[in-house]
Order: C-alpha cells, then sequence, then structure tokens
C-alpha cells in the first residue's frame, strides 16, 4: 500500500465517491512505519456547520512500508461531509489531508489545508432517456416557424427569420421572430437524425419579452407559439418519436406585467401592485407600497415571489395547481430557473408534485458550480441528497472543457480534477449518470465563438456587435474545437446536450447574440454530418452507456484520454488538440481494434493522431 490515502480507490475506500443512507462506509489509510503511527482517527465536518465528530480507527495490518489502520460503519441520514485524518507520532499529532488537484492524501503537521467529501443521499427515481440518448434545447422562439398562429398578440414587434437580434438596451428581449410549436413538430424528423430523446424547451407560457423569463400567466400558453392543443400534439408526437418533452420553470419571480403583480394595468384583475387586498398581494415583498419591492437582481419588471406564501403554495403546489396542470398536458419534467433563489422547502414541493405526477419525472436544476455543496443566501442547497432534482446543467463540466480545448496546459489538469470531482466522487451515481452535460447554453456564449473567437470579458454588447461573427480561418478552427468537445460530451455519463444550432455552426457572443434564428437555409453541412454520426454512435450503444463506468485516463496539454468500461467492455476516446500529430502506443495482448466512430489504423499498436482531431477505440 504505497499511497497513503485515495478516496477513488477501493483499497482506501469503500465505495469509492458517495454512499447511501445506511450503507455500510469503509476507509482504509496505510501510514509509513517511520512515522510510528498511534492513535489513528478520522475526523468529519458536517458541511456549512459547525458540528464535528471523530471516529477511531482500528490496526488492521501492515506492509513492507506502510502500517494499515480502517474503520467502517454507515450514515445514518443525508448530509454532506468534509473529512481528513489525524494520528500520533512520536508524541506529535500528525494530519493526513488531500493534495492539491488530486484524490491522494499526503502527511503534515498543520491542521490546516484540503479535505474530502462524502455525500450521503437517498437515491432518487431517474429517466433512462437521461442517461442513453442525446437531448436538444430550444429557445422557442428561434428554432423554427411554420404556418401562421391565430390571435398573435398586436403589441409586439415582429421580425423577419434570420435577423440579427435586437442588442439596444431599450429593445433588447423586445422582438419577436415568431418560432412556434408547429415548427418544432415539422422538425422531429430531424431531431431524430440527431439521436434526439430530450427535447428540453425555454418557458412557453404566456410572457411579454421574447425569451418568457418574465412569466405573465402561469396557466396560458404564449399564443405566439400556438396554443394548448398545439402543444399537446408536440408533446404527443415527441413521444412517438421516442423523445422526452422538459419544460423550463420559473418560480423565483413574476413579470411586472402579469395578472399576478399587474404593475400596467394590462390585465382586468387585481394584482399585488394594484391593491393590499389582491388574492396575490402577499406573494410579493413590498417595502413602501407600491413602488418599492424586492425584485431579481434589481429588476423591477421581475418581482420576486414571496416562496412562505400559503396561497401561492396551495396555487403552485397544490392538487389541479399549476405543476400539476402542466403536467397533465404530458410533460416529463422541469428544468428550475435560479433554483438557488429557492428555499429548500420549495424544492422539495416541486419534486413530490412532479414524482406524484409521473415517477420518472425529471427534474433539472440550473446551477453553475459544484451542486453538491452548494450554499446561497445563507442556506445550504441539497440539490443531490434526494428529494429535489433528478439532474442539474453542468456548468462546471462545459467550463473545463472549453477551456482545456482551447487553452490547454493548466486547463488539462484542471479538467482532469473538474470530472473526478463531478463523477467519481461529489455527485450520486444515479444523478451524475443523469446529467444535463453541454457547452453552448441560452445564457453563455455559443461555444464555437468561445473555442476560437476572442475573449468577451466584460465588453459590452457594442463590443460584442462588432465581434460576434468569425472570420474564414478561425471558423474552420472552431469548428474542429467544437468537434473535439462534443466528441468528449457525447462519451461522459450523463445525457449530451446540444443548443439548437450548434450543430450547424451558429455562432453568437453573450445575450441576445447566441439566441439567433436557426438558420435553416444557411447550414454546415460536414458539420451537421458529424453530429448525425455521434447521435447515431450514442443510440447503437445505449445500453452501454447507461451501466458503463467512467475513468479518466490520461489529460495532458496535448492529449486526453477517457475510459468506459463494464465487465466486457472497454471503449476509449482520445482526442489530440495540440497542433501537430501526436503518436499514441496501445498495449495491448490482443491489439485488434474495430471501428467505432472515427478513423483510425487497424493493424498497428501506434495510433496516429492528427491536430485537432479525435477518435472512439474499443480494445480486444
Amino acid at each position: 500500500m504505497r499511497a497513503i490515502y485515495d478516496s477513488l480507490q477501493k483499497q482506501f475506500k469503500t465505495p469509492t465517491g458517495c454512499a447511501k443512507v445506511g450503507e455500510k462506509v469503509t476507509f482504509r489509510l496505510g501510514i509509513p512505519k517511520w512515522d510510528g503511527p498511534y492513535d489513528v482517527e478520522i475526523i468529519f465536518n458536517e458541511y456549512y456547520s459547525d458540528k464535528t465528530f471523530s471516529v477511531r480507527m482500528n490496526r488492521e495490518g501492515e506492509d513492507n512500508e506502510s502500517i494499515i489502520f480502517s474503520t467502517e460503519g454507515n450514515f445514518g441520514e443525508k448530509n454532506i461531509y468534509h473529512y481528513y485524518f489525524s494520528f500520533k507520532s512520536y508524541g506529535r499529532t500528525k494530519f493526513v489531508k488531500k493534495n492539491e488537484g488530486t484524490f491522494e492524501g499526503h502527511i503534515q503537521d498543520s491542521q490546516n489545508g484540503l479535505n474530502w467529501q462524502i455525500t450521503i443521499y437517498e437515491p432518487v427515481t431517474t429517466n433512462s432517456n437521461m442517461q442513453e440518448g442525446v437531448m436538444y434545447q430550444i429557445f422557442p422562439d428561434r428554432f423554427a416557424k411554420f404556418g401562421e398562429v391565430e390571435h398573435p398578440p398586436d403589441d409586439r414587434i415582429y421580425r423577419i427569420w434570420g435577423g440579427k437580434p435586437f442588442y439596444k438596451d431599450n429593445l433588447i428581449s423586445k422582438d419577436f421572430f415568431g418560432g412556434n410549436f408547429q415548427g418544432i413538430i415539422h422538425r422531429l424528423k430531424y431531431l431524430k437524425s440527431l439521436g434526439v430523446t430530450a427535447l428540453y424547451l425555454n418557458p412557453i407560457w404566456l410572457a411579454h419579452s421574447n425569451h418568457r423569463y418574465d412569466p405573465a400567466d402561469y396557466k396560458t400558453v404564449d399564443p405566439l407559439l400556438g396554443n394548448e392543443n398545439d402543444l399537446k400534439e408536440l408533446i404527443q408526437k415527441a413521444h412517438q418519436a421516442g423523445m422526452i418533452v422538459i419544460i423550463d420553470t420559473v418560480l423565483n419571480h413574476t413579470g411586472a406585467d402579469s395578472i399576478y403583480f399587474n404593475r400596467y394595468g394590462r390585465y382586468p384583475v387585481k394584482g399585488a401592485f394594484n391593491a393590499k387586498d389582491s388574492f396575490f398581494y402577499d406573494w410579493y415583498y413590498f417595502h413602501v407600497y407600491p413602488e418599492m419591492y424586492e425584485s431579481w437582481w434589481g429588476f423591477v419588471d421581475h418581482p420576486k415571489i414571496n416562496q412562505s406564501s400559503r396561497s401561492f403554495q396551495e396555487y403552485m403546489f397544490g392538487k389541479g395547481g399549476v405543476i400539476d396542470y402542466w403536467y397533465s398536458l404530458g410533460i416529463d419534467g422541469l428544468r428550475l430557473d435560479v433554483p438557488d433563489e429557492l428555499p429548500n422547502y420549495a424544492l422539495n414541493a416541486i419534486y413530490e408534485v412532479s414524482k406524484r405526477n409521473k415517477e420518472d419525472a425529471v427534474i433539472i436544476s440550473e446551477v453553475w458550480e459544484d451542486a453538491s455543496y452548494k450554499a446561497n443566501y445563507g442556506h445550504r442547497m441539497e440539490y443531490l441528497l434526494g428529494h429535489e432534482t433528478t439532474s442539474v446543467m453542468n456548468y462546471p463540466v462545459k467550463n473545463a472543457i472549453l477551456a482545456y480545448v482551447r487553452y490547454g496546459d493548466f486547463w488539462a489538469g484542471h479538467l482532469t480534477e473538474t470530472l473526478q470531482s463531478i463523477f467519481l466522487e461529489n455527485y450520486p451515481r444515479e444523478i451524475a449518470w443523469s446529467l444535463m452535460n453541454f457547452v453552448s447554453t441560452h445564457d453563455t456564449v455559443r461555444a464555437i465563438t468561445k473555442l476560437a473567437g476572442p475573449e468577451v470579458g466584460e465588453n459590452d454588447r457594442e463590443w460584442q456587435e462588432k465581434n460576434d461573427t468569425l472570420s474564414r480561418s478561425d471558423y474552420e478552427i472552431g469548428r474542429k474545437r467544437l468537434i473535439l468537445s462534443y466528441l468528449i460530451l457525447y462519451f461522459l455519463p450523463g445525457i449530451p446536450s446540444i443548443f439548437y444550432g450548434d450543430e450547424v455552426g451558429l455562432q453568437g457572443q453573450k445575450d441576445p447574440f447566441n439566441r439567433k434564428c436557426y438558420p435553416w437555409k444557411r447550414r454546415d453541412k460536414k458539420l451537421l454530418k458529424v453530429f448525425k454520426r455521434l447521435g447515431s454512435f450514442r443510440k447503437r450503444e445505449k445500453e452501454f452507456f447507461k451501466n458503463a463506468d467512467f475513468a479518466v485516463n490520461y489529460i495532458d496539454d496535448e492529449i486526453c484520454i477517457l475510459e468506459r468500461m463494464t465487465g466486457e467492455r472497454q471503449l476509449y476516446l482520445i482526442i489530440n488538440r495540440s497542433d501537430h500529430i501526436v503518436d499514441i502506443s496501445i498495449h495491448n495482448t490482443e491489439p485488434e481494434r474495430t471501428k467505432i466512430a472515427f478513423k483510425t489504423d487497424k493493424n498497428e499498436d501506434t495510433i496516429h493522431i492528427n491536430s485537432l482531431e479525435g477518435m472512439i477505440l474499443e480494445l480486444f
């Protein structure tokens, strides 16, 4: 036992990673003999709390170099703990702390330093479509348009399909291009050709911005998208095509221009802004009535909801409430907008209502950091502990992939640690294998632009407009880097998610430039062909990816090698992000290889990988 401790290795910790409530956990430590170790303990700190306890470790045996100590037991309730080890050495106390950038340990004299984490959770029921297929995210106003909808609102600015979105402060989010449900329905065959098994739609309810994150009426479909029957038809036909449908959910705030607040008097109802005896008055936080109220990040058109309001809770979570209504239309799950700003009891309620409607309902939380130890607004979130979510948006991995593929260098170690933290250490397997993995979303710079264009930094929209289109040479580099990034996504546990248009080279800086119309008449067909091959690959190997373990084999400045394996098979992803050919030797007693998705030499022990190319191999 040469290492002192490594939480990713079964010889030191079983199970590796997270543990279920009540599951037996074994910790094993190998301390060098020359330290003369005794009184060995493991110390646990409850995350986001002052609670600490220690467990004595027993001497188990020794090998040529180390004395081995171990302990086993179980945790009786869900929680998150950080832990480290201490022992006595010739009368002095020493500590075993986590190495930076790895999951191994080292001995030091100080108690300061990094600790390991263990997540104790209750299992959740997940949806198989989130583990074995492909997700496609649609910004409804910009994906596809078919036919004419009845009674489109007459107070909106309508644009010709394909124009550059308005980006001036007084007009941003006010222009509409008319994407609708029928447009999506008529493109389901196209989505199926990409291997799509899950549709994620940004908000679809009545609202007065093109993004619709300012709900005006939770129980009314925006008429520009179609009507309730159109939505039902979309869901039904998506199901027939093997796709689940997930819709966006905004429960932290409403629009000021809504039936609930009614600041501008649009609706013939008494909103919270209109009268203190309004049914909706206690939904909001008024400081000086009615003009001064709490709003989301100071945006006055997004008044913040008081989650403790009994009438709001009943309206949203009660029998026949809003969430029941959405599920009655046939949806399969929800994506939760800014859930960090919701109390845990509200997240529990969303989960419970979803599960009473659909046992394998999908609940995806928008989380920009490691969701296992997220804390916000004075309280600890419990996304992964059971009864709050079945998936989260995997922003840490998105950021790590893009930084590595573009820059390499330091980011190789960062990608290694991020992949191991998310998939092997901090996230329960049920959720880790259902994560929404992506490199572009409606809130971020388009991946191809991020990979080859100038970094946006803090530059304003005027700068972004001038730097929104890549040069031809930058586009060619961006396309190659984009393929490498999506190769990684398609190989990871969880579900790879395409933000509409990425598959045909759609470019864009931040909002609103990342929300252009899908370019149906001007597509990068070579890039699209790659995405279709990737979709076919995921479909063909869906059972394998659903069950296969994951490992980071090797990542450096040039090469990334990831591994998926079951008892019967091993698949390897190898990508070369450098600017030159790299040779890799395969040491195997039976070196025959078969082509899985990308070109490889078949009868050689050395693989030649060109610059900015990748391949997926199976070894026998």
